[in-house]
């Protein structure tokens, strides 16, 4: 079964795909979700596009974000899906302003996320187009309540008891590493999925319980999330994106970096806390034990330092060729440039400890503490079911590991950690859907295959989305077992 690809894409394919959506008239069918490391997009289609070969994968088959999509059949919309770094938005504006700039009909934007305000007087005077802030978290809300209501195949159970095994300390190998498509359980749509616990992963950690469609609230949260990881690994590694420090985890492994319970007590500590020895003592714990080599002056001095700045700057060296026009173009293609990744930031431990197993420590470090924390709010709230959700988690079987593996540890195996398909897209679901100021939505959903109408407004989507699951069901002419039918498109 294919694989998903990866939801972050380079600046240059995002906006070469913008470009070619705005030659035809479809502006006004976006949402933005701007948030501290990522801004994520959604783009409306009808289904009758898709038929047409009209579609958003036509306009561009390079796109990898071409297959993050869900259909919704009951208004017969398919929502496409795509995100770039925030730190690239000024280039988002500026070529906006040369492409759109008054070929936009309408000159307000929805958005959410801290981006949408920090941003805002960037987009007002580059291009007097009005981001339309709406609340982050009743987007967030908004959209996880669409996603468990409307669309199948989207919750699901991370299921590969290999790699949850060995989740603390074993290293990653063929035989470990699994083909994602197969290690989801799918859960089954609930008509009545409240209460239940949200857990936003972005660049820091927001948890929000769940009481109904309109309620919820805000119970906790932890500034240690995907920034935090994201950032260490910028200090610690020569990675320059997210995604090069995710590929360096797949051959890491933290137990050459962490202390574990094993080399505290040479084995298992069972008689009390009932810890088997793989289990993580301290994050790190073994850069605190290394032993760093006395100084030496003189002749001898001067060699071993001579011979480390060689080492240390020979990765630079290296990234000087890559940049080179002609031979630049043969090394990255032989594989060199995983070489520059793979070298630690401090020069002094590289002998000792690899970037591929920092890289793990760190992944590890972050998701267990996130589980944990999840865990026992949903112990404080008496709340089951505990979703994760935000960029981070990018499908990574390690992450979705390290986080099922904590929730089942603390939890003794009571609990189980739920995902999502479309997990770091909640914010922007919801701000399509959030305000009721807008009628664009007539555009995405009339005209269908059979000449019907589906819904006519926003204020009807919004509607459609709150009622009732079960009223909605005998509205349509839909029982359970039609369920099946409202598949994901990915």
């Amino acid at each position: 079964m294919r694989s998903r690809q990866p939801a972050v894409i380079d600046k240059g394919t995002a906006l070469r795909l913008l470009a070619a959506i705005n030659l035809r008239p479809e502006s006004r069918r976006f949402a933005i979700d701007i948030g501290g490391s990522l801004a994520k997009l959604l783009y409306v289609q009808r289904e009758s596009e898709v038929q047409q070969e009209l579609g958003i994968k036509k306009l561009d088959e390079a796109w990898p974000g071409a297959q993050l999509s869900v259909r919704i059949p009951e208004i017969g919309v398919i929502l496409n899906f795509f995100a770039f770094e925030t730190r690239n938005i000024n280039d988002l504006v500026k070529f906006l302003r040369e492409n759109w700039g008054s070929g936009i009909s309408s000159k307000d934007v929805r958005a959410t996320g801290g981006g949408a305000v920090k941003y805002a007087e960037n987009f007002r005077q580059e291009l007097a187009v009005v981001l339309n802030h709406l609340d982050e978290m009743d987007c967030l809300v908004r959209g996880l309540n669409f996603l468990l209501t409307k669309a199948q195949r989207e919750v699901y159970v991370f299921d590969h008891e290999p790699l949850l095994s060995a989740a603390m300390s074993e290293p990653a190998s063929p035989s470990v590493f699994p083909d994602l498509e197969n290690s989801r359980k799918f859960v089954d749509a609930s008509d009545d999925p409240f209460p239940y616990l949200l857990v936003n992963i972005g660049s820091g950690v927001s948890i929000i319980k769940v009481n109904g469609f309109e309620e919820y609230e805000r119970v906790s949260g932890s500034s240690l999330g995907g920034g935090t990881f994201w950032g260490l690994s910028r200090l610690l590694t020569n990675c320059k994106t997210f995604d090069e420090v995710i590929e360096l985890t797949k051959s890491g492994n933290n137990s050459k970096v962490d202390m574990l319970v094993g080399d505290i007590y040479g084995g298992e500590y069972g008689k009390v806390a009932g810890l088997d020895a793989s289990v993580i003592a301290a994050s790190f714990g073994k850069v605190v034990m290394k032993k760093e080599a006395p100084d030496v002056y003189g002749w001898a001095g001067m060699w071993k330092q001579f011979v480390r700045a060689i080492k240390g700057s020979s990765y630079l060296w290296l990234n000087f060729l890559l940049s080179t026009p002609v031979l630049g173009p043969l090394l990255r293609w032989m594989g060199y440039d995983k070489k520059t990744q793979e070298k630690l930031a401090n020069l002094g431990l590289r002998s000792a400890f690899s970037a591929n197993d920092v890289a793990l420590s760190l992944l590890r470090m972050v998701a267990f503490n996130i589980g944990q924390i999840a865990y026992l709010n949903s112990k404080r709230y008496d709340v089951q079911r505990i979703y994760f959700g935000g960029n981070f988690i990018r499908d990574h079987p390690y992450t979705l590991a390290a986080i099922s593996f904590a929730v089942r540890f603390w939890s003794n195996g009571e609990t189980q950690a739920l995902f999502l398909q479309h997990d770091g897209f909640l914010g922007v679901i919801g701000a399509f859907l959030g305000n009721d100021d807008y009628d664009i939505v007539n555009d995405a959903l009339r005209d269908s295959p059979d000449g019907t109408e589906k819904l006519d407004s926003q204020d009807q989507l919004i509607e459609e989305v709150n009622r009732d699951p079960v009223a909605r069901r005998r509205s349509a002419g839909v029982d359970r077992a039609d369920d099946n039918g409202a598949t994901n498109a990915i």
